[in-house]
């Protein structure tokens, strides 16, 4: 299992858009949204059944991606 943290989506972002999203990558076991803090730049943590190659051509396909005015930002999540 992969934990994958997201930033830079849009402070309307919801945990369903998130899931249909990433289930077209791999199976999502969970979506956290953290709006602590800046409430216009939330914090997504994602829990994925996913490889490790997986997870690194996530990461490297979402990050600097830009979409809906917003720089989207991915990080594997050692922990």
């Amino acid at each position: 299992m992969k934990k994958i943290m997201l930033t830079g989506l849009s402070p309307e972002v919801t945990e369903e858009s998130v899931r249909v999203s990433l289930e077209k990558l791999g199976p999502v076991r969970s979506v956290s949204i953290i709006r602590d803090g800046d409430a216009r730049s939330p914090v997504v943590v994602v829990l994925m059944d996913i490889s490790d190659e997986q997870a690194f051509s996530l990461i490297s396909r979402v990050t600097d991606y830009w979409h809906d005015g917003h720089m989207i930002n991915a990080r594997l999540l050692l922990h």
